[in-house]
């Protein structure tokens, strides 16, 4: 009776196992994620998770998990005060494996119990970083570990030294390991009930904070390369470095030309700061969250352009969400070239694969599909602005956190949407498409035929 337990044991075991090791890639991400939010939503639901007085329901726990898994930054519950310090450990824990990703947690815990990493992990690593290959992946990853801790310590020390100005020594040390953290993770958490409002003149705070949120938002592949060859030497790296800063400079003239006199946020500022706190409201958007002004005080035409940056998002392989600066870059070079009446994307004396420039047009359509999908459920079920919903959405897209005001006040029909929309986010539009099947190459080629557009 024992022998034949044991056996059906085994066999149970052998079936789980080998029903593992079919799981494609895509689908050992997006269940990765799931593994950590659940994780950490039964984690912050225990009692000394929240300060005295305060209970956490499911809902929002299960919010707050995958808003910090997702390094989103969206709260329905103020961080600052409402959990305990073992809670907020929590949350930058799970701001931290959401940052490098489930495969990387992955592949570490195989290194340290001298685990094989088999090839369908080093594809699935490939695709999370979006690497062109699945050779060198460990040793990818082990840099992203060292590049990471490296500079989350950097930034650790310029807040703490900084914070000495404004807290005692113990009081200091978790604040600027949980915001250099945040930053870098481009999670927009912080355990400061006006985020970053109260540093808006700090530029040892600011300039830090922004360091962070860029180098965190170019993607690892970008950053090992700048590190590594000293320069950018990939048509890759040039395309997310120049847009990038397209993308931070256009956003820093149109903030100033659009706030510079709005009483509610830069007006009341010196020249300097107002040059810096619009500076600092262009980078936020690249998928952190954190804010230096009221975001609910911006007028309605910088939400507006806000929406569009939080849209487009960080760049591949890196802690952000969003489309990507190469898809937005890919669009564009698509238009100009269509003015110039060419039919091919070229940047840097370089041509696109046709192949790309689709896939960069589908990662938008479904992007927008699905976020005015969500708008819509919003409009009809949840009270509020259509401008704060709107930008609510695209901040969960986006993974970037910021808000207008109404994210503690939605209804859970509403919270649970947004917590879809925010997972999609971070595990990218292109994860969901591959777990269909590949379809094996067409064997027939129809006639081309036009249509007026």
């Amino acid at each position: 009776m024992v022998l034949s337990e044991g056996r059906e044991s085994f066999s149970l075991r052998e079936k789980v196992q080998k029903r593992a090791e079919k799981l494609s890639p895509a689908t050992l991400i997006l269940s990765g994620f799931i593994l950590i939010i659940l994780s950490g939503t039964f984690v912050l639901l225990l009692p000394f998770m929240v300060n005295p007085g305060n209970k956490l329901r499911f809902i929002d726990a299960l919010f707050t998990a995958t808003s910090a898994t997702c390094v989103t930054g969206l709260i329905v519950v103020d961080t600052a005060t409402f959990f305990s310090f073992w809670g907020q450990l929590v949350i930058l824990v799970l701001i931290q494996i959401g940052g490098l990703g489930y495969m990387t947690l992955n592949t570490i815990l195989a290194l340290a119990l001298r685990r094989r990493i088999e090839y369908r992990t080093r594809l699935a690593i490939r695709d999370s970083f979006s690497l062109d290959f699945p050779g060198g992946v460990v040793r990818f990853v082990l840099s992203v570990l060292k590049y990471t801790f490296l500079i989350e310590g950097i930034g650790f020390m310029i807040l703490f030294l900084n914070f000495l100005r404004y807290f005692t020594p113990g009081e200091a040390i978790f604040p600027a390991l949980f915001h250099s953290i945040s930053a870098f993770c481009n999670a927009g958490f912080s355990i400061f009930s006006s985020n970053l409002e109260g540093f808006v003149l700090d530029p040892v705070v600011n300039f830090t904070i922004m360091g962070l949120i860029i180098l965190g938002g170019l993607g690892f592949v970008v950053l090992r390369e700048i590190v590594e060859k000293r320069g950018l030497s990939s048509f890759h790296s040039k395309v997310v470095v120049r847009t990038t800063l397209f993308l931070i400079s256009l956003g820093t003239i149109l903030i100033l030309l659009l706030e510079w006199g709005n009483p509610s946020t830069l007006a009341e500022l010196p020249p300097g700061g107002k040059i810096m706190a619009g500076l600092f409201q262009a980078v936020t958007p690249r998928t952190t969250g954190f804010n230096t002004v009221p975001t609910a005080g911006l007028r309605e035409a910088s939400a507006f352009l806000i929406m569009l940056l939080m849209f487009i998002g960080a760049s591949p392989g890196g802690t952000g969400g969003g489309v990507k600066t190469t898809t937005f870059a890919l669009l564009l070079g698509v238009v100009m070239n269509i003015v110039r009446g060419g039919d091919k994307v070229e940047f840097f004396h370089r041509r696109v694969a046709p192949a790309t420039v689709f896939r960069a047009i589908s990662v938008v359509v479904l992007a927008f599909f699905l976020v005015f999908g969500v708008i819509m459920v919003l409009l009809v079920i949840q009270p509020a602005p259509f401008l704060d919903i709107c930008f609510e959405v695209f901040s969960a897209f986006g993974t970037v956190g910021l808000s207008r005001g109404i994210t503690a006040g939605l209804l859970d029909l509403s919270k649970f949407l947004l917590i879809i929309t925010m997972y999609v986010g971070r595990v990218g539009i292109m994860t969901l498409v591959m777990l269909r099947p590949s379809r094996e190459k067409d064997l027939i080629t129809y006639p081309e035929d036009r249509i007026l557009i």
